[in-house]
């Protein structure tokens, strides 16, 4: 209904953004 792009918000604690993945470790998990 808005379009293309995300209709959510997502907040993330300080404590748990040690476990995300920056933009070259996530090419390498979905093998692009």
């Amino acid at each position: 209904p808005y379009g293309e792009g995300w209709i959510i918000k997502v907040k993330v604690k300080d404590s748990n953004t040690d476990n995300l993945l920056n933009a070259e470790a996530y090419k390498e998990v979905i093998g692009a």
